[in-house]
C-alpha cells in the first residue's frame, strides 16, 4: 500500500546510500530545509556545565565592566588615562610625586607582597580556588543540548597519561558520531567517500519517491533509470522540493519531463541536501529501476582520532589517555547519517585529569616568585626614591648673586640659670612673665592689662595668682603692681 505524505526513510549514510522517502504530491512533507555553510564546514559549540566537588570560581565567574569616558582636569580622556592619574596610585597633581601612596613607605606595595605570601596558605585552606576541578583533579561535564545537522559539541581538559575519560552519550532522534582526540575538531582531516544505490520503485498515480544526499562542493551525482511508463524526474534542494510538493513550479538543478528513461550527472557547488525525485502523474502504476552513484568530497574523517564511533544513538565507555595534553571529546551530528533537522544529545563525560590541587600550586610557584621579586624591587626603589627626596629637600639652596644678603641675627648667650632677656632678672622656670619688668618670657605680649594690682597685695587683681613682696609685675599674667 502506498505511503502517504512523504514520511519515512530507509538506508542512510555511506553503507546504505542516501535517505529514502515518498508520498502523494500535495500531502505533508518532511524534507530537511535548514541552512548550512556554503563550504559545508561543521560548526562547533561548547559550554557544558562543569560538575565538581566545589562551586565554580576563578576564570569561570567574573563580571564585565564596560569602561566609559570621564571628565577630569585633563579633559575627556579614556578610562585608562583616568586610572593612571588616580590619586590613590599617582598622588594628587598639586603634590610632589613622592606623596603618592605607592611610595609613602611602600605601604600599598608591602600589603600586596604580604597578600601574595598569604595567598598560597589561603589557597590550601580553600582547596585551590584557581580551578573548578576538585582537589583530586576530577572534572565532569554534564548537559542536555540541541544540535543542528552538521554541528558538533566539544569539551576538553588537560589530562595526564594513564588517566581515564569516562563518557555516556545519548541522542534522539538522530544518529551521531563520537570521538576522543588530543587536537581540536578543525584539525581532523577530510576524505572523499563514494557510494552506489540501486533499487526498484513502484509509483502509483500522483505518487513520488525520492533519495537524498548531503553533499559539499566538489562532490558529484550520477544517475541512471528506466521506467515502464512516462514519469517526471528532477534534482532539487529542500526549499524547491517543498514548493513543488505544495503545487508550485520552482526551478530545478536537473528536470526531465514525461520520460521513460534518463541518465546524467550533476556537480555540486554548494553544501546542502540534494533530492533526486521520481514522480508519476499518470493513471497506471509505473515501475522504475534506478542506479545512483555519488562521490562525497570533504567528508570529516574521524578515523584519525584516538577513539571514534559513527552512527550510534547511545554509547558509554571508558578511555585511557595515552599521553599528557588537552583531550577533547566531540559529539558530531553528521548529516550523512540522519535526515533530521535537529537532535537532542544528553552527555555525561568525566575527566580524571591526574592534576591535584598540590600539583597546580607547584606549577604556579615560578609565577608567584616572579611577582614577589618584582614587588620587592618596587618597594626597594620606592624607599630609595623617598630617601633621595628627603636629602634633596634638606640640601640648602644657593643664594642668587644679585640677592641682598640677610642681616646676621644677634646671638644671645644661654646661661645655666633662667634670666629675663629684657632686664636680666632671675625668673622661675615655670613663670610666664618677668616679675621685675613684666616682659613675657616667650613670644610677644599680646596686650597690656588695664588693671593695676594695689601695693602689698598678696594676689594679682587680674588672674588671682599669689604674689611676693618684691614683685613689680605678676609673673603669670604680667599685671603691674602699684609701688
Amino acid at each position: 500500500m502506498p505511503r502517504g505524505g512523504g514520511g519515512g526513510f530507509r538506508g542512510g549514510g555511506f553503507s546504505g546510500g542516501g535517505f529514502r522517502g515518498g508520498g502523494f504530491r500535495g500531502g505533508s512533507a518532511s524534507f530537511r530545509m535548514g541552512g548550512s555553510r556554503s563550504s559545508g564546514t561543521p560548526f562547533g559549540r561548547t559550554g557544558a556545565t562543569r560538575v565538581t566537588s566545589r562551586a565554580p570560581s576563578g576564570p569561570y565567574r567574573h563580571s564585565y565592566y564596560r569602561p566609559h569616558r570621564r571628565y577630569s582636569r585633563f579633559g575627556y580622556r579614556p578610562w585608562y588615562w583616568h586610572a593612571w592619574y588616580n590619586p590613590w596610585w599617582a598622588g594628587h597633581w598639586y603634590r610632589p610625586w613622592y606623596y603618592s601612596p605607592v611610595y609613602v613607605g611602600g605601604g600599598i606595595t608591602i600589603a600586596i607582597v604580604l597578600g601574595l605570601i598569604l595567598l598560597p596558605l589561603a589557597g590550601i585552606a580553600l582547596w585551590f580556588p584557581f580551578s573548578t576541578a576538585d582537589t583530586d583533579g576530577y572534572v565532569n561535564y554534564r548537559s542536555t543540548e540541541t544540535l543542528y545537522f552538521n554541528e558538533y559539541w566539544y569539551e576538553y581538559e588537560y589530562t595526564k597519561s594513564g588517566n581515564d575519560i569516562t563518557y555516556s552519550v545519548q541522542s534522539s532522534p538522530s544518529l551521531i558520531s563520537f570521538a576522543i582526540w588530543d587536537q581540536p575538531f578543525e584539525s581532523l582531516p577530510t576524505t572523499t567517500k563514494v557510494g552506489i544505490d540501486s533499487d526498484q520503485l513502484s509509483l502509483v498515480n500522483n505518487y513520488y519517491e525520492y533519495i537524498s544526499y548531503f553533499l559539499k562542493p566538489g562532490s558529484s551525482i550520477h544517475y541512471n533509470y528506466n521506467a515502464s511508463g512516462q514519469i517526471d524526474f528532477f534534482i532539487a534542494n529542500g526549499y524547491d522540493f517543498y514548493e513543488w510538493n505544495q503545487g508550485g513550479s520552482p526551478s530545478f538543478y536537473v528536470f526531465e519531463d514525461n520520460v521513460n528513461q534518463g541518465s546524467g550527472g550533476y556537480s555540486v557547488s554548494e553544501a546542502m541536501d540534494y533530492y533526486l525525485v521520481w514522480y508519476n502523474e499518470g493513471v497506471s502504476t509505473v515501475n522504475v529501476n534506478i542506479t545512483i552513484d555519488y562521490s562525497a568530497s570533504n567528508v570529516v574523517d574521524l578515523t584519525e582520532a584516538d577513539y571514534y564511533v559513527e552512527g550510534v544513538d547511545s554509547i558509554s565507555n571508558t578511555f585511557q589517555v595515552p599521553n599528557d595534553g588537552d583531550w577533547y571529546f566531540f559529539v558530531y551530528f553528521d548529516p550523512m547519517l540522519s535526515p533530521e533537522e535537529t537532535t537532542s544529545i544528553t552527555f555525561d563525560v568525566s575527566y580524571d585529569t591526574g592534576v591535584t590541587s598540590t600539583d597546580r600550586w607547584v606549577s604556579i610557584q615560578p609565577i608567584l616568585i616572579t611577582i614577589i621579586v618584582v614587588a620587592g624591587i618596587v618597594v626597594v626603589a620606592a624607599l630609595i626614591a623617598r630617601s633621595g627626596q628627603k636629602k634633596l629637600k634638606s640640601k640648602p639652596s644657593k643664594p642668587s648673586s644679585k640677592a641682598i644678603p640677610a642681616k646676621k641675627p644677634v646671638k644671645v648667650a644661654k646661661s645655666s640659670t633662667s634670666n629675663c632677656i629684657r632686664c636680666g632678672s632671675v625668673v622661675r622656670k615655670d613663670a610666664q612673665f618677668c616679675p621685675n619688668c613684666g616682659g613675657k618670657i616667650e613670644g610677644r605680649s599680646v596686650g597690656t592689662p588695664s588693671k593695676i594690682t594695689p601695693a602689698n597685695s598678696r594676689s594679682c587683681s587680674l588672674c588671682g595668682s599669689k604674689l611676693s613682696t618684691s614683685d613689680k609685675f605678676c609673673k603669670w599674667c604680667g599685671t603691674e603692681i602699684e609701688s
